[in-house]
């Protein structure tokens, strides 16, 4: 039987707990009563434990956060592809913080939601989002192996909204140019991006024997050396006719078993930087956003933006100007949109796409690869056609007299004011673009009744 007893100004319990030993705690009960209060919620909870009734312990290996992201990044992330940058997120945004150094019970949402709010102000809201999933897993996990038996705090926070970003994808009239400005043993591989839209893991593992060009499939096993995909799935890809010989090419003069392999015949790992041979065929091939003309002259400085290459001299020192170009901001992984963007707007099927890409869902498709080019865009919208160029009035050009005086411009010809007059409302209105007697014809559109006030209404037909 526990009891309590007073010690200078704090209330202390005595009790069993739920191992049968005795326990004494001090508590922040003010009065007698509120200890006995507190002893009593205290027993019966000791009661539930030895009974099996409830958990002796939340948390019984006795974990900080520190503890729990260790035990996780061993046990899981070990395993997964991106291990490494896990490893780094984990590392600098999550161990160094004041939450890590907390016991799992004394961690509530509150906490990881002031991690976050830090976080939001040097990092970028995916990268926020990172580090919240992951204090999610770990829970997660060390719940399934009853390494922590409360709650999940990290799930009861919200997730960062992240910019969509419009991917910047070559045109087909840029994707013959871009090519005859690769070196020939360049092609196949950005070939294969294109023409097959296969990730920068997926083309670095595939092997000669995953090429079957008497079927024409693609069999796309692996990413890097790890035997699955990024979805962990196994998937086919129709081999177009025009990347036939790019394969062709690539099975007869690479050596090794890899199709794509590097300069010694070994797979190409993830320090492989393909974006940067991407943007130097662009530069050569003239597909870029504009030029910045730079002067030679050692401490002259002088820059200015131009459209095109051409030799300029500068009017400071009359030395020749050197025009450095913008290539547009593209990815390699853009020649993957690139693939899909074009096969949608050709026609084909959006669930074939989704299934060549090796998406689980159409949805994502269409909302990760489905910006079309704005000249395809430009022939959609221009189909809406009413007929209603006719009824447009351009209004006068103001003269610069006008807008400094700020007078309002005059009635636009054609629209009838309000009658000012009872001699101009008996008149008849004059024909204008818009008076009964000049709408236009086979529009879809009739004149009807004038309504009150001089004004009049029409209704489609």
């Amino acid at each position: 039987m526990g009891c309590v007893y007073r010690r200078g100004r704090v209330w202390w319990i005595k009790y069993q707990d739920s191992n049968d030993e005795a326990a004494y705690e001090a508590t922040p009960a003010r009065t007698k009563s509120q200890a006995k209060e507190l002893l009593r919620e205290v027993e019966e909870r000791a009661f539930r434990e030895r009974r099996g009734l409830e958990p002796r312990t939340l948390n019984p290996e006795g974990w900080t956060v520190a503890d729990l992201m260790n035990w996780w990044l061993t046990n899981y992330s070990a395993n997964s592809e991106s291990h490494a940058s896990n490893t780094g997120t984990v590392r600098n945004h999550i161990l160094p913080s004041p939450m890590a150094a907390k016991r799992l019970e004394r961690v509530g949402p509150g906490d990881v939601e002031r991690l976050l709010n830090e976080k939001d102000r040097e990092l970028s809201p995916g990268t926020v989002n990172h580090v919240r999933r992951f204090l999610v897993r770990a829970f997660n996990k060390a719940r399934k192996a009853q390494k922590w038996l409360g709650r999940n705090p990290a799930q009861e926070t919200e997730t960062r909204r992240v910019p969509e970003r419009i991917a910047s994808i070559l045109t087909p009239e840029e994707v013959l140019p871009f090519f005859q400005a690769l070196v020939p043993e360049q092609r196949p591989v950005f070939a294969t991006a294109i023409l097959a839209g296969l990730r920068k893991g997926e083309l670095c593992g595939l092997q000669k024997s995953d090429v079957d060009l008497a079927r024409r499939l693609l069999f796309v096993r692996r990413s890097y050396a790890r035997p699955s995909t990024k979805n962990m799935k196994q998937r086919v890809v129709r081999i177009p006719d025009e990347l036939v010989p790019f394969l062709e090419q690539a099975i007869g003069e690479f050596p090794g078993p890899w199709l794509f392999p590097d300069d010694h015949g070994a797979m190409r790992t993830m320090t492989w930087q393909p974006e940067d041979i991407l943007r130097r065929a662009l530069k050569r091939a003239g597909i870029v956003t504009g030029y910045t003309h730079k002067c030679r002259r050692k401490g002259c400085g002088h820059e200015e933006p131009r459209p095109d290459a051409e030799v300029r001299r500068c009017p400071k020192c009359n030395f020749l100007l050197w025009p450095k170009a913008h290539v547009r901001a593209i990815r390699f992984h853009d020649l993957r949109h690139t693939y899909a963007s074009v096969l949608l707007m050709l026609g084909a099927n959006l669930v074939s796409v989704q299934k060549l890409l090796g998406h689980s869902d159409p949805t994502i498709t269409e909302r990760r690869y489905g910006h079309l080019l704005p000249d395809f865009m430009a022939a959609e919208v221009n189909k809406l056609r009413f007929g209603l160029g006719a009824l447009a009035t351009v209004p006068a050009r103001r003269n610069s007299l006008e807008l400094a005086a700020n007078v309002p411009p005059a009635v636009t010809p054609g629209l009838q004011s309000e009658p000012q007059t009872k001699k101009e409302a008996e008149s008849p209105p004059k024909p204008g673009v818009n008076s009964a007697s000049c709408v236009a014809r086979g529009t879809g559109f009739e004149p009807v009744a004038f309504g009150s006030g001089g004004r009049r209404s029409i209704q489609l037909s």
